[in-house]
């Protein structure tokens, strides 16, 4: 239930600061027990559509490979962007863009690698 209880929270605060910024945003039910891909996060804003799969770590690395190659099935058919959040030990939230990871090949991510902030996200969005 911790690994659960963990997970939820990370999702809720994703929601809470997504609200804080003037989008529109909620957690999707059942997103880890459906046997459809569903991301957890939806977020939006004046017809902007992100899609988020949150992921949690105690360690300095994290393999997102299926999540990655789950959340673009869901971005294929539903459109707009599509990222990994990960909340690494004592850090902000960061957000992968799904398609530079894919680009790139490698799916893990370490602490000090590259990443956008949630404002740098909702700045980058505002400029589509």
């Amino acid at each position: 239930m911790e690994r659960y209880a963990k997970g939820a929270n990370f999702e809720r605060e994703l929601v809470r600061l997504f609200w804080e910024r003037g989008w529109a945003a909620l957690r999707t039910a059942g997103s880890g027990s459906t046997p459809r891909t569903v991301p957890d996060v939806l977020a939006l804003s004046k017809g902007i559509v992100v899609s988020v799969e949150c992921k949690s770590t105690s360690r300095e690395k994290i393999s997102l490979k299926g999540a990655v190659l789950s959340l673009k099935e869901f971005a294929d058919i539903a459109g707009g962007r599509a990222y990994i959040a990960v909340k690494f030990p004592r850090e902000k939230p960061r957000f992968y863009e799904i398609n530079h990871l894919i680009s790139r090949g490698n799916y893990t991510i370490g602490v000090r690698d590259n990443y956008l902030s949630i404002d740098a996200l909702m700045g980058k969005q505002t400029l589509l």
